[in-house]
């Protein structure tokens, strides 16, 4: 019997701009066979958008033997900590890459003082929404969304994205 080795956590660099998008276009694969071919569209990071989070210390890098296994992307929305997106190579999956870096995630906010983290994903596909769950993560009813919220719906919407089918989700931590 083999053990994974545990990913280890760095700050994304510049030389990692490829990696990020190669691995975003690969996890984003996996939509394909749960019928969200919209989400599979060959979209990447733009590299002026990682180009400015990776010097503002807002991407994190899952490493795995050396090589990049998976990144996060962390912002802010309604001055909230939001996990952006999480992106882990298919051939990395379920080897507790994504995993490390939500912890990295929590654990940032935890350490400065956030009260919550939000994020917005697929509530129908069962690693999205129930995976999250499983850190703390619990959806937020339409009805309770932030104006900032509702406006990345629109703004997704208008990107291709069905909104019936997403949702946001809160995390909170005190």
């Amino acid at each position: 019997m083999s053990i994974d080795p545990a990913p280890a956590l760095r700050l994304a660099r510049l030389d990692d701009r490829a990696a990020l998008a190669r691995i975003q276009r690969d996890a984003d694969t996996r939509f394909l066979a749960v019928g969200h071919p919209e989400l599979a569209d060959g979209d990447a990071i733009p590299d002026d958008v990682a180009r400015r989070a990776i010097a503002e210390g807002r991407i994190v890098v899952a490493e795995v033997e050396g090589a990049v296994a998976g990144w996060v992307y962390m912002g802010r929305v309604d001055g909230e900590p939001c996990l952006g997106q999480l992106s882990v190579a298919v051939a990395q999956g379920r080897r507790g890459v994504g995993s490390a870096l939500v912890r990295a995630v929590i654990e940032q906010a935890r350490a400065a003082d956030e009260a919550s983290v939000v994020l917005n994903t697929q509530g129908d596909v069962a690693w999205n929404r129930a995976w999250f769950e499983r850190f703390g993560f619990a959806v937020v009813a339409r009805d309770a969304a932030s104006d900032a919220l509702r406006s990345i719906e629109r703004a997704q919407t208008s990107g291709g994205l069905d909104w019936t089918t997403r949702v946001h989700m809160r995390l909170t931590l005190r």
